[in-house]
């Protein structure tokens, strides 16, 4: 499956005297932007950041400075030889595991509220099934129906073909962690044993052409990160209430 993003098209466009106080932006991209003679306060970001410069000073390498000190294990997220991809994986399985735990602690209503608009736990954890099928299940373990249709696709959903997945099913929490720990089982069998040359094969890329493995690793291995971020962040709100 190649997956290609429709956005609105609002590139070289320009905004002048415009208020965006309250705006949420989600999904954007944001390259090649400028903003000048603004005024930035109570602003959020987050996403994939490079070359960012507030009022003339790149911020990017503090930003990374940051995360790295605060989250350690981001660290290994890049790693380029089987054993680093081994302790990679099995971080990640530390911390995605506590997640899954934190969250079987609470109703299935609250596993299926969304907070400010972004996905549900669930949908969270149907996500990330998807983006292991996407770089893992079909281009590295070469499976010839790589997609599981609880898998949640990124948006936008019209560009998916109809019936692949079931987008408007409601899985439990115990089918959801089911096939989210087959598909987790999946990597950590690929990363037990896999060897120098293997990490630099090619493979199809998910976004055509081809790629190497170690690459495919380090998406989902991002994936599993960031979202786990965004599943914690949310459940805390949920939690709270």
């Amino acid at each position: 499956m190649r997956y290609t993003r429709a956005m609105e098209d609002h590139r070289d466009a320009r905004f002048v005297e415009a208020d965006f106080s309250g705006a949420h932006f989600r999904g954007v991209n944001f390259s090649n932007v400028k903003i000048t003679d603004a005024w930035l306060a109570h602003v959020e970001i987050s996403g994939q950041i490079a070359n960012l410069s507030v009022n003339g000073v790149d911020v990017t390498q503090y930003v990374e400075r940051e995360l790295n000190a605060r989250h350690p294990e981001r660290a290994l997220l890049t790693a380029g030889d089987p054993d680093g991809v081994r302790v990679a994986w099995q971080a990640i399985e530390t911390f995605a595991g506590a997640t899954i735990d934190r969250a079987g602690r609470l109703r299935q209503d609250q596993l299926n509220e969304s907070v400010d608009g972004e996905w549900s736990f669930l949908e969270t954890m149907r996500h990330l099934v998807f983006a292991t099928d996407r770089w893992i299940s079909g281009p590295v373990l070469r499976h010839p129906e790589p997609f599981h249709p609880l898998g949640m696709p990124n948006p936008p959903l019209d560009e998916v073909p109809p019936g692949m997945f079931e987008l408007d099913s409601s899985p439990t929490f115990d089918e959801v962690v089911e096939i989210r720990r087959e598909r987790m089982g999946w990597v950590a069998g690929f990363v037990s044993a896999v060897g120098a040359n293997d990490l630099n094969r090619l493979v199809p890329s998910p976004n055509g052409g081809t790629t190497t493995i170690r690459t495919c690793l380090h998406v989902v291995f991002r994936e599993e990160w960031w979202h786990d971020q965004y599943a914690r962040r949310d459940l805390a709100v949920i939690e709270a209430r």
